[in-house]
């Protein structure tokens, strides 16, 4: 992209009389963007699928510990979008090339710590998750396989964050593109075994993904480097570490790892709870393919609130404080309406799509899971507001407050309630899709209380000197 066509993207981000199409012209790459990222999921847990129930619940369960620990890393891409978008709506190019090689310099801090760690906690978090044996080795296989790969799973995360924070979703679309085509492959040769090599089962998923990873970190960055696109960024910028830069990411970055540390922290809790029911055969599959399934209602959700940060950020960054906060309300109203429509969806055809995952029909899984879809879904608006208004205070580097809502709501209100509905009053797996719901809706509304409060519009962002 050439520097005349960018300024003119810049301009009509800042300047457009609808803020809704702004969104929608940031949001559409990363909502089939998004979809492709959950289909990698979709893929993986279908083509395990005709391995049985026990390699479902292996990869669902698997997918939920790795993301504890990946929270991390969004952290450090909240503090690097936050910086690029600010950099980019005051011209500041040097700045932005400079927070985005920071960036790269803290992934591969990140990866050689997680690698590691997941590799010697993956059996024991297993077991703390009430895993059953013949679930175990299936997901040790799964998670071995992905924290050998994580450096390349961070790198090619944090480079979609610097194109997105610099306005530019398309680059990013075309980059997961290529990628599920690779874990497509990917999982067909090493699933089944193909070409010479031995069928490796759940294990096989693993490798598949990682591929993906391997294959967009490497067109990720290597189109950053080129500068051709939304950013160009200087080697020197991603070998030699500027602390106050790393700082402030970090700064930034930390409540907001926190907050997604919430979340999947909550997951996790959710699994246990779920093991631990009378229905737990059919609970815990169900809500691997409920959860996969809703995600493809959260992540239009999560790619409109992509577009809320960048859109403050930039807005804030040229001086247009009224602008920014009109841009988060018109997201809010743009998501909750996505996010309504398709769980709602999801609801009205729930069976076939349950069924999709079944490689063997189970009345009871699809029981329940449609259970899961039908209350999950009265509080999505809720759940949507909760993410847009996060992200848009996110997206001025006002990070705190929305990390405290998210773990009084996530952790405090959510798991008191799953688990005194579900064990204490027996209402099994009931009685975690209810307090999932009640959490939500209270998530929405403390959420958007502090956006309009608007203290997130005066957080100062600081540029670095040679």
């Amino acid at each position: 992209m050439s520097s005349s066509a960018y300024n003119k993207k810049k301009e009509y981000l800042t300047t457009s009389e609808s803020l809704y199409k702004s969104a929608i012209y940031l949001a559409w790459p990363v909502i089939l963007q998004s979809l492709l990222q959950v289909s990698v999921g979709t893929v993986d847990i279908k083509m395990v699928g005709t391995l049985g129930v026990d390699a479902i619940s292996a990869v669902g369960t698997s997918r939920n510990i790795i993301m504890i620990l990946l929270v991390l890393v969004m952290g450090i891409s909240t503090g690097t979008t936050a910086m690029v978008s600010r950099f980019i709506g005051r011209g500041d190019e040097r700045n932005a090339s400079r927070s985005a090689g920071q960036a790269f310099l803290l992934s591969l801090m990140l990866g050689a710590f997680i690698m590691p760690v997941g590799l010697l906690t993956n059996e024991i978090s297993l077991r703390l998750l009430g895993v059953e044996n013949s679930v175990l080795e299936l997901a040790v296989d799964y998670m071995t396989v992905f924290f050998i790969a994580i450096p390349f799973f961070l790198l090619h995360f944090m480079a979609k964050s610097i194109f997105q924070g610099a306005g530019d979703t398309k680059t990013p679309l075309v980059i997961d593109i290529i990628m599920n085509l690779v874990n497509i492959g990917g999982n067909f040769i090493f699933i089944f075994g193909m070409l010479g090599f031995p069928a490796m089962g759940v294990a096989g998923a693993a490798i598949g993904t990682a591929l993906s990873r391997i294959t967009g970190a490497a067109l990720g960055w290597g189109a950053l480097i080129s500068g051709r696109f939304a950013v160009k960024v200087y080697p020197k910028d991603m070998l030699k570490p500027v602390w106050s830069v790393a700082g402030q990411i970090v700064r930034i970055g930390t409540p907001a790892a926190l907050q997604g540390l919430s979340r999947n922290a909550s997951t996790f809790v959710l699994f246990a709870i779920l093991a631990r029911t009378a229905d737990a055969a059919a609970a815990v599959p169900a809500f691997v393919i409920g959860t996969n399934l809703n995600q493809y209602a959260l992540m239009p959700g999560l790619a409109i609130g992509t577009a809320a940060a960048t859109l403050s950020g930039m807005n804030l960054g040229a001086g247009k404080h009224e602008r920014a906060e009109k841009s988060g309300k018109a997201t809010a109203v743009l998501g909750a309406g996505t996010m309504l429509f398709i769980s709602v969806l999801f609801v009205v055809f729930a069976r076939p799509f349950i069924s999709f995952f079944l490689d063997v029909p189970n009345e009871q899984v699809i029981s329940v899971g449609r259970r899961y879809l039908a209350i999950i879904a009265a509080s999505e608006p809720f759940h949507a507001v909760a993410i847009i208004a996060s992200k848009t205070m996110q997206g001025a580097g006002f990070t705190k407050k929305p990390f405290q809502v998210t773990f009084f709501s996530w952790v405090v209100i959510r798991l008191i309630l799953a688990y005194a509905l579900a064990i204490l009053f027996e209402l099994d797996s009931t009685g975690v899709w209810i307090a999932i719901s009640i959490s939500s809706v209270i998530s929405g509304v403390l959420a958007y209380g502090i956006f309009l409060g608007g203290e997130w519009k005066g957080v100062a962002i600081d540029p670095v000197s040679e």
